[in-house]
C-alpha cells in the first residue's frame, strides 16, 4: 500500500451557494454587548451536523472589540482537507452598527475576493496534512464591526463502513453571546449521545425533537484555562455523539481497514526480520525490531490524501521509505514482530483523554495515536514505537502512560487497561573541592536516571549529541558559577539498556566559587537547583479551579557536597516536608573539611486535587525554604560582615562575626545575646530596612568593632537613613581610615548628600564612582535609586538595566524598571519583564514576591498585588517587612478591616516592632480608629524615632483629626532634621495650607514635588 491518493490544490472543490435544506437558520441577537475587555466576542456561533450524509454546516458572528482585532481577523480563512471534504461557502459579510443604533448588512463578498491557499503549518514538526485554506480579503473593517461566516463541509468519498462520530466541548475563552451545536437525526442512521457536565459547571439548555436534537448555550461563562490541568479531567460540558454500538464495532472496523497494511509487501518484512534475528535470541530480536522502528524510521506524518488521519501506510512501504507516522510505524513493528514469530497487533490510544477514553460512549474518535501490543512466554507488554531513546529489556521496558487501549484485533470485545506507570528515579550529585588559590578548584558532577528518566535523557541525547548535552549542562552551572572552566571533553556516558539506567559524569575547573575578578567569597551559597529536573515549576496563582498534575511515581535527589581547606563545619540538620502529592527531605552532614546536602522529592499522587492546591503551594514553599546550601569558607579568626548591598535570590547566606567576646557589658548588647549575635542583628536589622532599630543597636557595639571597617560602614548607613549625620561623618571617617581604596565610604558620602537633599550633586559624585574600575555593586545600585528620584526617567532606565546586567534578578532593580517601563506607556513589556523574572528562578522567592506586589501597588492594582503579597508572607512568615507589606497592600486595596487585623496579628507577632506599630498606626488612622492610631503613632515615635516616616505619619494624622497647630510642630521640626523626605514636605504642606499659610505651603509642596519619587506619590495612603 502506497501513501493515500492525493488531491492537488486545483482539484479542490468549493464553492459559493447557500445552505442545504436542512439546515435551519438562527438570528443574532444584536441586543448583547460583550464586555469592555478583551479584543474580540462572539455573537453568535453555530454548528448543525447532518448525521445521514455527516455534513457539518457552521456559522460564526465575531465582533473586532479593538485594532488589534480588526488587524488580526479582517481575513477570514476556512482549512479544510480537500482530498476527503468539499467546500459550500453560504454567507461572509460585515456588519456595522449605523448611528441610529441599528446593525446593517453590507454587501457579500464576491467570489473574485476570495484565495485559496496551500499551507503547512505543522511542517516544524514533521507533519504534513495537506489541508488547504480558502481566504477572503476583506475590505474597510473598522473598530465594533461584526464578520459573519457561514459554511458547509460535506464528506468526499468518505471510508466505507465509518459511522458518524462527534465531541463538542462547551468552552471559549472569548465572550460569547449564544451557542448552539444541533444534530439533524435520520432513522436509518441511528446515533446516541451523551452530554457531561462538571459538577458545579453551568450546562446548555437541550431540546430533543424526532428529527433533531440540539444544544443551545446562552451567555456562557468565559473558560479560565489553567496550565498544566491531568488529560483524564474535564473542565467543561461535553457532547459526544455516535453511531458506534461498541468497542469490539469499533476495533473490527479498525482491523479490516488495517489489514492491507500489515500484510503489504510480507516478503520484505520477512527480510528485514531475518536481519534482525541474526545471531540473536527471541527476546533479543524483538528488542532489536523495537529499536529499529523508533531510532531507525523517523517520524514524519503525511496525514492527506484519502483516508488521512485513519488509514495507515502499508508495512513493506513505510520499511522502504523509512519514515511514517504512528500509524505506520505501529503497522511496521507489528508486522515485523508476527514476522518474528510473536504475537502483535497495532493499539489505538488517547494522549489526551488517557483513561478517561473508558467514560468515553464507542468511536472511533476517542483515538489519536498508535502503540503496538505483544506477548512473550506468557507476558504482555507495549510500545511505542514513536519513542526515541527507549530502553530496558523486556523486564525494563516502559509501557506508555496512556490508561486505556483498543487492541486492534476482530476479536476484540472490550478497552484493555494499560500498565500504571513504572517508578523513575533521578539523581545529581555534585562534588565541588575549593580551593582559595585557584589551582586545585573543580566540581564534579554525576547524573543518574532510572526507567522514562533515562528515557527522556537517552532521547535528548540521541537528538542533541553528547557534547551539546554536556555543553548545556555546563552552562546551566556557570549561571551559578561565573568562573567555572568548562571541560565538555571530560564528560563519560555509561548507559545499561538492559536496566534501563543511564549515568553521565563529567569534570569541570572553579578557580573561584565567586567572581573572576575577585577574591572567593566568605561563602559558598547554591540551591538545591537539580531538584527541578524533575519538579515541576508551579502556576503563580494561588487559587485553582482545576487540579493540578504531577509526575508521578517519581524520586528527585540532589546532593551537594563541598569539600577543601576553606570549608569549615556546619550544624547537622535533618528537614522533612509531607504535602499533598510529595516527600521532601534534606538532610545536612559535615565533618572536617566537608558538608554535604542531600535533598530528596519524592511524589506520591498523581495529581492535586484543586481544593489543595492552596496547601500544596504553602507545603512546597515550606519545603523549599530549605534547598539551598550554604557553607562558610573563611578562616575563624576573621570577621565577615556582609554589606547590605549584596542580595541573595531564593538562599539567604547566613553570617559569620567574630569579635570581642566582652559582649555582656551593657543592657541592650545582653538582651541582643552577646556582641557577636549584636552585629548580625544589626546587619539583619539594615537587610530589612529597619534603620531606627539598627542604629540603636549599632551605636551600642560599634566601640567593639573600632577596627572593624563592616561595622562601622553599615553603622554609618543606619545613622544617615536615622538622621544622625553628625555620628555617621564620624564612622565614615573611621571607615575611610581602615580601608582608605574602598569606594563604600564615598557611596555612602553620596547617601549623606542625598539624604540631605542635594540629589544632583550625590548623582554626579555616584556617577564618578561608577566610571572608575572595579566599581563594585553598591555604587550602581545607589546610582539608579538617586537618578530615579531626581525625576531622569531614561538615565534612570539605563542605571536600573545595569544593576540588572550585574545583578540579574535583583528585586529593587526589578521593581523600578518595571515600574519605569510602565510609566512609560509600556506595560505589557514592564508586565511580562517582572513575572518573567520571578518565574525563572528555581524557587519561589519572599523577596521577589514581594517585590512584584510592590509592583502591582505602585501602579494601582493593589488587588492583584495582594497574591504576591500574601505569597511573600507565607514564604517568609518571621520577615516583619513582608508582613508589613502585606498590611499596606489590603489596605490600598480597599480592605480597611483585614488591614487593621493584619496589622494587629504583626504587633502580636513581632512586639516592639517598628514595621508592626508602624503598619498598624497607618491602617487604624485610615480605618477611622483614631484612639487605636494615635497611640500607635506614640509608640512608632518612641521606638522609631530616627524614622522620618513616623514623623511624617504622625503629623498628617494630627491634621486629619483638627490638631493642626500640633501637626505644624511636628513636621516643622522634622523637615529640618529630614530635610530630603518627600512625603515630610508633602505632610508639611498640607498642613500650612490649613493654617492659610499659603507662601510657605508652595515652597513645602515645591520640596516635595523634587524629593518624592512616582512611587511615593502613587502609593500615597490618605
Amino acid at each position: 500500500m502506497s501513501i493515500r491518493r492525493i488531491v492537488s490544490i486545483e482539484q479542490t472543490e468549493w464553492s459559493l451557494a447557500p445552505p442545504r435544506a436542512w439546515v435551519r437558520p438562527r438570528d443574532i441577537d444584536w441586543s448583547w454587548r460583550p464586555p469592555e475587555l478583551g479584543a474580540v466576542a462572539c455573537l453568535l456561533l453555530d454548528e448543525q451536523h447532518h448525521v445521514a450524509t455527516q455534513s457539518v454546516y457552521q456559522r460564526s458572528v465575531r465582533m473586532l472589540l479593538n485594532l488589534s482585532a480588526v488587524q488580526a481577523l479582517s481575513q477570514v480563512e476556512i482549512e479544510f482537507d480537500p482530498a476527503a471534504q468539499r467546500l459550500r461557502v453560504h454567507d461572509v459579510a460585515v456588519w456595522r452598527m449605523e448611528s441610529d443604533g441599528a446593525w446593517r448588512r453590507r454587501e457579500p463578498v464576491q467570489r473574485e475576493a476570495f484565495l485559496l491557499r496551500q499551507r503547512e503549518q505543522q511542517f516544524e514538526q514533521q507533519m504534513l496534512n495537506g489541508r488547504v485554506s480558502l481566504v477572503a480579503l476583506l475590505e474597510d473593517v473598522r473598530v465594533g464591526d461584526a464578520i459573519d461566516l457561514a459554511w458547509t463541509l460535506e464528506p468526499r468519498e468518505p471510508l466505507p463502513g465509518l459511522l458518524f462520530t462527534a465531541f463538542h466541548t462547551f468552552a471559549w475563552t472569548v465572550p460569547v453571546g449564544s451557542a448552539s451545536v444541533a444534530l439533524h437525526l435520520d432513522r436509518e442512521h441511528p446515533v446516541q449521545w451523551r452530554l457531561t457536565t462538571p459538577e458545579g459547571q453551568p450546562a446548555p439548555t437541550e431540546d430533543v425533537q424526532a428529527d433533531c436534537a440540539s444544544w443551545c448555550f446562552e451567555r456562557p461563562p468565559v473558560f479560565q484555562p489553567e496550565s498544566n490541568v491531568p488529560g483524564s479531567h474535564w473542565a467543561w460540558p461535553v457532547l459526544e455523539v455516535t453511531a458506534w454500538q461498541s468497542w469490539a464495532e469499533v476495533a473490527r472496523f479498525i482491523c479490516a481497514l488495517w489489514a492491507e497494511a500489515l500484510s503489504d509487501d510480507l516478503p520484505a518484512i520477512a527480510a528485514e526480520a531475518a536481519r534482525l534475528e541474526e545471531g540473536r535470541s527471541t527476546e533479543e530480536a524483538i528488542r532489536a525490531a523495537v529499536r529499529f522502528v523508533q531510532e531507525d524510521v523517523r517520524y514524519l506524518a503525511i496525514d492527506f490524501g484519502h483516508g488521512a488521519g485513519m488509514l495507515p501506510s502499508g508495512a513493506g512501504t513505510v520499511l522502504r521509505r523509512r519514515f511514517g507516522d504512528c500509524k505506520d510505524k505501529s503497522v511496521l513493528l507489528s508486522a515485523l514482530l508476527c514476522a518474528l514469530g510473536v504475537e502483535a497487533r497495532p493499539v489505538l490510544v488517547g494522549t489526551g483523554w488517557r483513561e478517561a477514553v473508558a467514560r468515553l460512549l464507542p468511536s472511533t474518535a476517542c483515538f489519536n495515536h498508535a502503540i503496538v501490543a505483544f506477548g512473550f512466554e506468557g507476558q504482555r507488554y507495549f510500545v511505542d514505537p514513536t519513542v526515541v531513546g527507549q530502553g530496558g529489556d523486556l523486564a525494563h521496558l516502559v509501557a506508555p502512560p496512556y490508561g486505556v487501549a483498543l487492541e486492534i484485533d476482530a476479536a476484540t470485545e472490550a478497552l484493555t487497561e494499560l500498565p500504571a506507570l513504572a517508578p523513575a528515579e533521578i539523581s545529581l550529585t555534585e562534588t565541588f573541592t575549593l580551593d582559595r588559590r585557584g589551582k586545585e578548584g573543580a566540581v564534579e558532577q554525576e547524573l543518574r536516571a532510572t526507567a522514562w528518566f533515562a528515557d527522556d535523557i537517552r532521547a535528548l541525547l540521541l537528538r542533541q549529541g553528547l557534547p551539546a548535552f554536556a555543553k548545556a549542562r555546563a552552562e546551566v552551572l556557570q549561571q551559578h558559577f561565573p568562573a567555572l572552566a568548562p571541560d565538555a571533553e571530560s564528560t563519560a556516558l555509561e548507559d545499561d539498556a538492559d536496566d534501563n539506567a543511564i549515568c553521565l559524569s563529567t569534570r569541570h575547573g572553579l578557580p573561584t566559587w565567586g567572581r573572576v575578578d575577585r577574591k572567593p567569597p566568605d561563602f559558598f551559597v547554591y540551591g538545591a537547583h537539580g531538584l527541578f529536573l524533575g519538579v515541576e515549576a508551579v502556576d503563580e496563582r494561588e487559587q485553582r479551579r482545576l487540579p493540578w498534575a504531577l509526575r508521578h511515581p517519581m524520586t528527585v535527589h540532589h546532593r551537594v557536597v563541598v569539600r577543601g581547606k576553606p570549608v569549615r563545619k556546619s550544624k547537622p540538620e535533618y528537614f522533612e516536608v509531607e504535602g499533598p502529592g510529595f516527600l521532601y527531605s534534606c538532610q545536612v552532614r559535615s565533618r572536617r573539611r566537608e558538608v554535604s546536602f542531600d535533598y530528596r522529592w519524592e511524589t506520591t499522587a498523581r495529581e492535586i486535587p484543586a481544593d489543595r492546591w492552596g496547601e500544596y503551594c504553602q507545603s512546597r514553599s515550606r519545603a523549599l525554604e530549605r534547598a539551598g546550601a550554604t557553607v562558610a569558607t573563611i578562616a575563624p579568626t576573621m570577621a565577615a560582615l556582609f554589606r547590605r548591598y549584596a542580595v541573595a535570590i531564593g538562599i539567604v547566606a547566613g553570617l559569620a562575626v567574630a569579635g570581642y567576646r566582652n559582649g555582656e557589658r551593657n543592657r541592650v548588647i545582653a538582651e541582643a545575646g552577646g556582641v557577636e549575635r549584636a552585629a548580625g542583628k544589626v546587619w539583619d536589622y539594615v537587610k530589612h530596612g529597619d534603620f531606627s532599630q539598627a542604629y540603636e543597636l549599632g551605636r551600642e557595639i560599634r566601640p567593639h568593632y573600632g577596627n572593624n571597617f563592616d561595622i562601622q560602614a553599615i553603622f554609618a548607613e543606619a545613622a544617615i537613613r536615622t538622621g544622625h549625620l553628625g555620628e555617621a561623618e564620624d564612622a565614615l571617617a573611621q571607615a575611610r581610615r581602615l580601608k582608605p581604596d574602598d569606594p563604600l565610604p564615598k557611596v555612602l558620602g553620596a547617601l549623606m548628600l542625598s539624604v540631605r537633599g542635594d540629589l544632583v550633586q550625590a548623582r554626579s559624585r555616584l556617577a564618578q564612582i561608577a566610571a572608575e574600575p572595579g566599581a563594585t555593586d553598591p555604587v550602581f545600585l545607589e546610582l539608579a535609586r538617586v537618578t530615579e528620584r531626581i525625576g531622569d526617567r531614561v538615565a534612570a532606565r539605563a542605571a536600573w538595566e545595569t544593576v540588572l546586567a550585574r545583578q540579574p534578578a535583583q528585586p529593587e532593580a526589578l521593581f523600578s524598571l518595571a515600574y519605569l517601563m510602565w510609566q512609560g506607556g509600556e506595560r505589557t513589556q514592564a508586565d511580562t519583564l517582572i513575572n518573567g523574572a520571578i518565574t525563572a528562578q528555581p524557587a519561589r522567592s519572599p523577596v521577589l514576591e514581594g517585590a512584584l506586589a510592590r509592583y502591582y501597588l505602585a501602579t494601582a492594582r493593589p488587588r492583584v498585588g495582594l497574591a504576591p503579597a500574601k505569597r511573600a508572607t507565607e514564604l517568609a512568615p518571621t520577615d516583619p517587612l513582608l508582613a508589613r507589606q502585606y498590611a499596606m497592600t489590603l489596605l490600598n486595596a480597599g480592605e480597611r478591616s483585614a488591614a487593621v487585623g493584619a496589622a494587629q496579628s504583626m504587633t502580636e507577632r513581632f512586639p516592639r516592632n517598628p514595621l508592626a506599630i508602624s503598619a498598624l498606626a497607618i491602617t487604624a488612622a485610615t480605618a477611622g480608629e483614631d484612639a487605636r492610631a494615635e497611640a500607635a503613632f506614640r509608640s512608632w515615635l518612641d521606638l522609631a524615632g530616627d524614622d522620618p516616616d513616623a514623623h511624617s505619619g504622625y503629623g498628617y494624622f494630627l491634621h486629619r483629626i483638627g490638631r493642626e497647630t500640633e501637626a505644624r510642630k511636628v513636621l516643622e521640626e522634622a523637615t529640618r532634621r529630614f530635610p530630603g523626605s518627600g512625603n515630610l514636605w508633602l505632610n508639611y504642606a498640607v498642613v500650612l495650607e490649613a493654617l492659610g499659610e499659603s507662601g510657605t505651603a508652595a515652597n513645602a509642596r515645591s520640596q516635595a514635588a523634587r524629593l518624592m519619587t512616582a512611587e511615593q506619590k502613587a502609593t500615597l495612603v490618605r
